[in-house]
């Protein structure tokens, strides 16, 4: 990532550049896709396997944690996750969604759950050199991928045991089955459709969770992707994220016609949405660079082929949108900053009722293709 120029008036004004220490993260992490995932991305994109070595690797150097991660997270200029994601993935997709699939699930306790959820069981996605251990969101079924509504995984309450009992399958679930953690959404009450879901933490171990396919993938192979499989799991009733008072508060407002306030998985998508545009951008940065290095290889005619004025063209179009999107996602990343900031500060819901100008500031950012 480029550090961007100052973007207002006068030195005092809005600006776009890294402060000194995300600049020193890039750098590291940036060696760190150098001298490790680089050299491995070929071998376990063939092996279509979870990079075990490289993980712990990460974790030996302190940044496959739960506190590197949280600190990126927290950095007051939200660029903290843009930042890392894009550097990972220029490295390699298939390892970098490796290294950051279990920030998923750990960001949907701490979007939904309490305080006392997010302290016991996001350390447990994450475990620490010599035990790496992974974390798992399933959200999508094979009949429910963006629409959440169509979600048909149950949880049902069971009072005399104050257990949850969930049943269903999901699918395309980052570290699915293989996970020491899983947060899986479910719906409590059917008829409600995505506010009537709520979302479980699933212990290691639990009896009922299985491993259904393996997804075989064209690309980012080196991430084990596959169907959850869910038959009479039970847990807790203390799992429900956000606790079991809290949802039954949110499902009576909803009976009485009120609104839900949150939907259990729309509430994590949009937290992650900045970091999921970063990688997007690292993967760009590298093919861009891979095609530059290419055309000054490639020799055809008698001379390389970047040097053929309508190639030489599309590239020069290509680093230019590279750049684009990479500035859009840094004001991606501060405008979701921005509005997660209002709502906890103001209790401001992301609509056209609180938010009169959303339309109009909308209009005004730049439109990348």
């Amino acid at each position: 990532m480029s550090d961007a120029p100052e973007a207002g008036p006068g030195s005092g004004g809005f600006s776009l550049e890294l402060g000194e220490d995300l600049v020193q993260t890039r750098e590291w992490l940036h060696e760190f896709a150098v001298s490790v995932i680089r050299p491995a991305a070929a071998e376990w994109d063939e092996r279509e396997e979870t990079p075990w070595p490289v993980l712990e690797e990460a974790a030996k150097i302190g940044l496959y944690s739960l506190d590197f991660y949280g600190q990126q997270y927290l950095d007051p200029s939200g660029l903290g996750i843009p930042v890392t994601f894009e550097e990972l993935f220029w490295g390699d997709a298939g390892i970098g969604m490796s290294l950051a699939g279990s920030t998923l699930a750990a960001l949907a306790v701490v979007a939904n759950g309490t305080p006392e959820q997010a302290g016991e069981w996001c350390p447990q996605m994450f475990g620490g050199p010599g035990d790496v251990k992974l974390g798992a969101f399933c959200s999508s079924e094979p009949d429910a991928g963006s629409d959440v509504s169509a979600i048909r995984t149950r949880a049902v309450y069971d009072a005399a045991r104050d257990e949850w009992v969930l049943n269903g399958v999901k699918t395309w679930a980052t570290n699915g089955g293989i996970a020491n953690v899983h947060v899986v959404v479910a719906s409590v009450e059917p008829a409600f459709g995505s506010r009537g879901q709520a979302s479980f933490i699933v212990p290691p171990g639990t009896p009922g969770l299985s491993m259904g396919q393996k997804f075989r993938k064209h690309g980012i192979r080196a991430s084990h992707t596959a169907e959850v499989v869910l038959s009479d799991v039970r847990v807790p009733g203390s799992l429900v994220l956000g606790g079991r008072a809290r949802l039954e508060e949110r499902l009576a407002r909803v009976r009485e016609g009120g609104s839900a306030g949150e939907q259990a998985a729309m509430k994590t998508f949009e937290a992650s949405r900045p970091g999921v545009a970063a990688m997007a951008v690292g993967i760009a940065r590298a093919a861009a660079e891979y095609a530059t290095e290419y055309s000054r290889t490639r020799v055809q005619f008698g001379r390389p082929i970047g040097q053929n004025q309508g190639l030489a063209f599309q590239l020069a179009d290509i680093a230019a949108a590279v750049d684009g999107k990479e500035a859009y996602g840094i004001l991606e990343a501060l405008a979701g900053k921005l509005d997660h900031l209002l709502q906890r500060r103001h209790g401001l819901r992301k609509d056209k009722r609180n938010h009169p100008h959303e339309v109009e500031l909308a209009a005004d950012l730049p439109k990348v293709t």
